[in-house]
């Protein structure tokens, strides 16, 4: 997966902060600064700065599409499979216990909102491992542009 956008900041010898017009198959997985609803908003990423890209250069980042796809597994597949077993799985227990309540469905879904919430909280503990491995981190492939004049970099700090 490929995107273009400008260096806002150099963070150290091999980071930087990349500011790019978020897609919408990019949506908000939630590694982006200051993402909203809006499929069309520029978001800032920190990528891995090999390269050595300096600050306002328009570059190229790229992220392996396995990586990509098991990033989008990681933040919405395993909670939805902890909704769907714990509402599944709680119905059947409940039913298999003798509870027949006229609330049952109720009950094992609230049991499949906490198995996702914990689920939620297993990959939000998780989160510092795979910013350290960098495995889910763009990476600056080349240099696109020479620049660009600080004039219009100031508009890109906003």
């Amino acid at each position: 997966m490929d995107q273009r956008g400008y260096i806002l900041e150099v963070t150290s010898d091999d980071t930087a902060m990349f500011k790019m017009q978020r897609l919408s198959a990019c949506a908000s997985c939630g590694k982006c600064i200051g993402a909203s609803n809006s499929e069309s908003q520029d978001i800032i990423v920190e990528v891995q700065n090999k390269i050595g890209a300096k600050k306002g250069q328009y570059v190229e980042v790229s992220m392996e599409h396995i990586d990509v796809m098991r990033a989008i597994f990681i933040v919405y597949g395993i909670p939805l499979i902890a909704l769907i077993i714990g509402s599944v799985a709680s119905f059947y227990l409940l039913e298999n216990i003798g509870y027949t309540g006229n609330k049952l469905e109720i009950l094992s879904f609230v049991f499949g909102l906490v198995l996702m919430g914990i689920s939620y909280i297993f990959i939000k503990k998780k989160d510092n491992s795979f910013r350290e491995s960098r495995r889910y981190m763009p990476t600056v492939t080349r240099i696109v542009g020479d620049i660009k004049p600080e004039n219009v970099l100031d508009q890109f700090s906003n």
